[in-house]
C-alpha cells in the first residue's frame, strides 16, 4: 500500500476522531464522522489533483485540501443531524 494511502487514512480518521471527542454522542457518530471524514479527505485530495492546486504537499498527497473537505464535510453531517 503507498505511504500516501495510509497517512490519508491516518489523517481522515484522526480528524474524524478529534470531530467525535469535541461533538460526538454515541458509537454511530463515531462510525460516521470518521467515514465521512476519510471520504473527504481523499475527495479533497482527488480535487486537488483534478483542478493541479498544490499547497503544502506532502509526497504525492495533497494535505491541505484534503484536510479542509474533510472537516468541512463533518460540519455538514453535523448540522444535517442537529437539523
Amino acid at each position: 500500500m503507498s505511504p500516501a494511502i495510509v497517512l490519508g487514512f491516518t489523517l481522515g480518521t484522526l480528524y474524524g476522531l478529534v470531530f467525535y471527542v469535541v461533538f460526538g454522542h454515541g458509537w454511530l457518530r463515531l462510525i460516521g464522522y470518521w467515514l465521512v471524514s476519510v471520504t473527504g479527505f481523499f475527495l479533497g485530495h482527488w480535487l486537488a489533483d483534478v483542478v493541479g492546486l498544490a499547497l503544502f504537499d506532502i509526497g504525492e498527497l495533497h494535505t491541505v485540501e484534503g484536510t479542509l473537505v474533510s472537516w468541512l464535510s463533518c460540519v455538514t453531517l453535523r448540522l444535517g443531524w442537529r437539523a
